[in-house]
């Protein structure tokens, strides 16, 4: 867009503002979605969480995180869990037969941090909303019951919650608490150091009941409103009654305020709680929506797609929960109560583009918590009476991750000063990494691929994969610190060796794809997602990279879903082989038995467009990862999922979900937005490759380059850049230097291309300048290292120097609009010039 008419249209916006603030866009409303069907759903704030089965307005879960992870949960098998109740509610109106209410499928409006239910019964109505505290750990649970028939009737709503709780991890029951209560609230105290002595407490800030009962054995009595004991251990429960004469069109407004704290603070809690919930509500919900909307964009001109991009923020905003005196990103908002180190290092390689700050605040919250070797963790969790550290073994992603994503974080942010912090446990994770490196230059691992399950050490084309992008993320760090130059070549000639192997010893001529092996030397036939990798790294040349992708679309491919997991899908019978525990790998067309997974969407969506096939990906992300696609597949929900059933041969199977609202899926979904429409990265640099779909105008999104927020805009049509512009100043690179002056646009204009630009290079870009018919590139690297620099041009050049001299190593593409120069450089010394003369 024109940088003019952009500055005229935010003083006219600006001006619309002043005249009427009312006009505010309503961001909770307009990220809210409606639906009908049966959902899996699940919710939360910082310190509680529900989860719900069927669409039902009773929760089957309630999480809490403060003062450690408890739960109220009653299910006894996990594959069950959708078939018990934390509460029960009932409802009596005049004479009529008591009956229960809120087991029922209704409709309902969701986000990532409140539901609201509704459902419509003979004579009356039902609905039920459920909110989050920002400050305080607390939800707050709105129930509404309004009179629909034509006549004014008593109603009585008897609510009740069993409120013995199970510890984290262990999930071992207390059922045994004392209790006291007044008129409106009640807490139930656990004498448990397994629960940290926590508190439970559920309060009344609405309609007031006329009776509250904190024993279970008052339940069954026979006479209708008992006095509770006090103050002596048994089997909890918290009953609210409330009576009230409707008219026609009346309410019951109840507005109950569950919670967990430390004994302490119980009561305090309660009378704060009462007189602010609802600020408590607004400002999470604020924080959760700018985010989501305000502090980042990624608006292509499709509604589907700008709201799933905004959703999927407020995923990864919503999921933060509070541990041991930090708020960190956890997996769900009810399931899965531990810090998970890869969960939250896959989810920061999409950050990086749009959140800074929390990629950093993630990055030290893993070295504070590394062991005295600068060992990192892998989990961190409360159990059994204290906080437990899992360290990442040697095995482990995650040092992979770290590597990568501080790699990205550097060349995004430029925070040298962070990163040489973090440089030491870096460089313990690639020392441990390659304990599993074998003779054959493979990395060697029990797990099959990406999995955390199974006992069979053999050769991993996944690690060999991260393994070599990791080395070279690790050469470019370690370059641009300055730091142990010695190693680096090397880790270089390692890597090279690796990728070497990885190509001779597992690629498979007859499947036409990269495999693994067993421990026994035998060839593992299963088409595994962690493959794809190799695509995306550039590890493949072009015939093997397009024969990687078409053997995983003709085998893995469904397109109503996604890829599976792994094909064939018959790992209930290597349970014995591969050391399984029990059914872990799941049934057929599930969980890692050939299951939809996020990562894997993302990974075969990556492949695509490394292998030049955007509007494909373009098309594969909107129908299987963005919120709407994933809504209007089979058995579609409102969900970024952990797993999806793909059994297209059970239609009340197929295309349902697991874990609904989960971290990294929509973290995986922005990542692939990025890339699709422009953010192409290396082991050096971050460039611009843009794209926009055949009926797409424009596309704009929020990208931090050297610590800088830039609003990157793309308009026109072709496969080339016409123009890019620095704000109003043209420039000759689409490839960001080290340093970037004082901007905060990039527009691009695609078409026929005005003057040469650079495309990319395998090299750090100090700086590119076309000046009097010369294009001028200064790169740095490592000494020894070899580069491929691509120029953009509407002509061909007359000569190439490096340095000063001549050289020979370039050819040319010819295109219908311009022509592609590819220019092999060998860096003799770490910085050098680069000089096209035209």
């Amino acid at each position: 867009m024109n940088r003019i008419l952009k500055i005229l249209t935010v003083n006219i916006f600006i001006l619309v503002l002043i005249v009427n603030c009312s006009n505010k866009p309503d961001y909770p409303q307009k990220l809210a979605v409606h639906y009908t069907g049966d959902a899996k759903l699940e919710v939360g704030g910082p310190y509680v969480g529900v989860e719900f089965h069927h669409s039902t307005m009773i929760p089957q879960r309630i999480s809490f995180f403060y003062p450690v992870a408890n739960s109220i949960d009653h299910s006894r098998d996990y594959w069950t869990r959708d078939s018990s109740f934390v509460a029960k509610w009932n409802l009596k109106i005049g004479n009529n037969p008591t009956v229960s209410i809120g087991r029922d499928a209704s409709e309902f409006d969701l986000t990532p941090y409140s539901v609201k239910f509704n459902r419509a019964e003979n004579g009356f109505s039902l609905m039920s909303i459920y909110q989050f505290c920002q400050n305080k750990p607390a939800m707050i649970l709105t129930i509404q019951i309004t009179n629909t028939s034509d006549k004014t009737e008593e109603f009585e709503f008897d609510s009740r919650w069993w409120t013995s709780i199970r510890t984290c991890h262990t999930f071992r029951p207390i059922e045994q608490a004392w209790t006291d209560q007044d008129s409106s609230t009640i807490y139930t105290h656990f004498d448990d150091p397994d629960a940290d002595f926590a508190d439970v407490f559920m309060t009344n800030a609405g309609d007031q009941p006329i009776f509250t009962n904190s024993r279970i054995d008052y339940l069954s009595s026979p006479q209708k409103y008992g006095k509770s004991k006090e103050n002596e251990k048994a089997k909890p429960v918290s009953q609210f009654i409330y009576q009230k004469q409707l008219k026609p069109g009346d309410s019951m407004n109840i507005v109950q305020i569950i919670g967990s704290s430390k004994g302490n603070e119980s009561r305090s809690l309660v009378s704060y709680l009462k007189n602010n919930y609802q600020t408590e509500v607004t400002n999470f919900e604020k924080y959760v929506t700018d985010k989501a909307y305000t502090r980042s964009i990624m608006e292509t001109g499709c509604p589907k797609t700008d709201h799933s991009a905004a959703y999927a923020k407020a995923v990864m905003e919503a999921n933060t929960h509070y541990l041991d005196r930090d708020f960190v990103p956890m997996p769900c908002p009810a399931e899965y109560n531990f810090y998970f180190t890869h969960d939250v290092l896959v989810t920061d390689l999409a950050a990086v583009n749009f959140d800074l700050e929390r990629v950093k605040r993630d990055l030290d919250y893993i070295i504070r918590h590394a062991d005295e070797e600068n060992i990192i963790p892998h989990a961190y969790y409360w159990k059994d009476g204290k906080y437990v550290t899992e360290y990442a073994r040697s095995d482990n992603w995650n040092n992979f991750w770290l590597v990568q994503v501080s790699a990205k974080y550097l060349r995004h942010s430029g925070d040298r000063k962070f990163v040489e912090k973090l440089y030491p446990f870096i460089s313990k994770s690639v020392e441990r990494s390659l304990l599993t490196l074998e003779e054959d230059n493979l990395m060697w691992s029990f797990r099959p691929d990406w999995w955390d399950i199974g006992q069979n050490y053999g050769p991993r084309s996944y690690m060999t994969i991260l393994a070599i992008k990791t080395l070279r993320d690790y050469i470019y760090l370690s370059t641009v610190l300055d730091k142990n130059l010695d190693r680096i070549p090397e880790y270089a000639s390692l890597a090279e060796e690796m990728q070497t192997a990885l190509l001779e010893k597992l690629w498979n001529e007859d499947m036409n794809y990269l495999v693994n092996y067993h421990n026994d030397g035998s060839l593992d036939e299963h088409y595994y997602i962690g493959s794809l990798l190799a695509a995306h790294y550039g590890l493949l040349d072009a015939e093997k990279r397009t024969l990687l992708v078409q053997t995983a679309t003709e085998k893995m491919v469904d397109k109503n879903v996604g890829i599976y997991n792994a094909f064939p899908m018959d790992f209930e019978k290597w349970g014995d082989f591969m050391k399984f525990a029990g059914n872990e790998a799941g049934a057929k067309y599930y969980y890692f038995n050939g299951g939809i997974w996020p990562q894997g969407n993302a990974w075969y969506a990556m492949a695509l467009i490394a292998n030049g096939k955007k509007e494909s990906a373009a098309e594969f992300i909107n129908n299987t990862m963005s919120l709407h696609g994933i809504m209007e597949g089979p058995n579609g929900q409102p969900a970024y999922y952990e797993v999806r059933n793909a059994n297209k041969d059970d239609l009340l199977e197929y295309g349902t979900v697991d874990k609904p609202q989960f971290l990294w899926a929509g973290a995986w979904y922005l990542n692939c937005l990025y890339q699709v429409y422009g953010v192409k990265e290396n082991d050096w640099n971050i460039a611009l490759d843009p794209f926009l779909e055949d009926d797409q105008k424009e596309c704009e999104f929020t990208l931090y380059v050297d610590g800088k927020p830039l609003l990157v805009s793309i308009e026109g049509k072709g496969k080339a850049i016409k123009e890019i512009c620095y704000d109003d100043n043209a420039v000759s690179t689409a490839v960001f230097p080290e340093r970037l002056p004082d901007i905060r646009e990039v527009d691009i204009e695609l078409g026929k291309p005005k003057q040469p630009y650079l495309a990319s290079t395998d090299a750090v870009l100090k700086s590119c300048e076309f000046k009097k018919g010369q294009l001028s590139i200064y790169l740095s690297a490592s000494v020894g290292h070899s580069n491929n620099t691509v120029v953009i041009s509407p002509s061909i050049p007359k000569r190439v120097t490096l340095d000063g001299k001549e050289i020979a190593d370039w050819k040319i593409n010819d295109h219908k609009d311009y022509k592609e120069i590819q220019i092999s450089v060998l860096h003799l010394t770490q910085e050098c010039e680069l000089v096209l003369e035209f």
